[in-house]
């Protein structure tokens, strides 16, 4: 799982995919379905071995975010810390 600290807009091209969200709630989406996120941890899985996922993906710049008790909520990109922030600092 990861998240962005960015508003995005998934569309689901071709195919069906999996998002999975940190609560464990799993969706099951679609050609023509869009995800729209702001900061939520997610992650993706195509449920066919067989079948191949094609999608869309527009995100766009927004304020940090921050939880119920005040604290700001960074980028987390799981397990794939060697890629830089996408925070406009190497921009």
């Amino acid at each position: 799982m990861h998240r962005t600290r960015s508003l995005d807009y998934g569309v689901v091209l071709e195919g069906e995919i999996i998002m999975e969200l940190d609560s464990g709630e799993k969706v099951l989406m679609k050609k023509g379905d869009i995800a729209v996120q702001r900061g939520t941890m997610h992650g993706w899985r195509n449920p066919s071995k067989e079948n191949w996922t094609r999608m869309l993906f527009v995100l766009q710049d927004c304020k940090p975010i921050s939880a119920e008790d005040g604290k700001q909520l960074g980028e987390d990109l799981g397990k794939s810390s060697d890629l830089p922030p996408s925070d406009g600092a190497n921009a």
